[in-house]
């Protein structure tokens, strides 16, 4: 009987995706970066509420339509209260939300996502297989990360190291048999036979 020590990985983005749009001012395709700030216009009984963007260049703003002619009691009070606070957790949420992008038509760029990793270690056990380490992966926001960037990011090993590994089965996927080129994703169950990879975990990741 062999030993499972199981981890969790929560990925925390460390900046804001990217809109790529025309930018009147610089007369070209500029970035817009999220302002974390919102905007909220009354119209009678109805109010707009946008996020804030601003080309990267020149500082001109964009909206980003959250809500569009929409009354406020449709909203709930712990939301509403946010937009007015400028709640940055909140500003986050929208800015990771794809279907806001989809609805303004925005052009959207997930693939410059720094992040960290945040690693909890969980109750471990004892199984009826070889030894390994299991890895909860917490994403709550979408970022395009394939998973041999992160496994190399945290093992600090080389990514032809990682993907040998995938190939190899020493590190494999619950329920998925084709690991090559997985992006990583919320609930992902990453599992080491730690005696194949001889891969050390360390107690804390920066």
């Amino acid at each position: 009987m062999s030993y499972l020590n199981k981890y969790q990985w929560e990925i925390v983005p460390e900046n804001l995706p990217i809109v790529k749009r025309s930018c009147p001012k610089c007369t070209e395709k500029t970035n817009y970066i999220s302002s974390e700030k919102f905007r909220i216009n009354a119209n009678k009984n109805t109010i707009d509420i946008w996020l804030i963007y601003k080309c990267e260049k020149c500082k001109s703003t964009w909206n980003m339509t959250i809500y569009e002619r929409i009354k406020p009691c449709n909203i709930s009070k712990d939301e509403y209260e946010k937009f007015l606070s400028n709640d940055s957790e909140l500003a986050r949420e929208y800015a990771f939300n794809s279907s806001i992008y989809s609805k303004n038509k925005a052009e959207v760029i997930l693939d410059n996502i720094n992040y960290r990793v945040v690693q909890r270690k969980l109750e471990a056990c004892y199984i009826r297989e070889n030894e390994q380490l299991v890895v909860e992966v917490v994403c709550k926001y979408p970022i395009e990360l394939r998973l041999d960037k992160l496994l190399s990011d945290v093992f600090g090993i080389s990514r032809s190291k990682t993907k040998g590994m995938l190939k190899e089965e020493v590190v494999f996927i619950k329920d998925n048999k084709n690991t090559s080129n997985i992006k990583v994703r919320d609930g992902m169950e990453i599992h080491v036979l730690t005696a194949a990879g001889k891969i050390e975990i360390t107690e804390n990741i920066v």
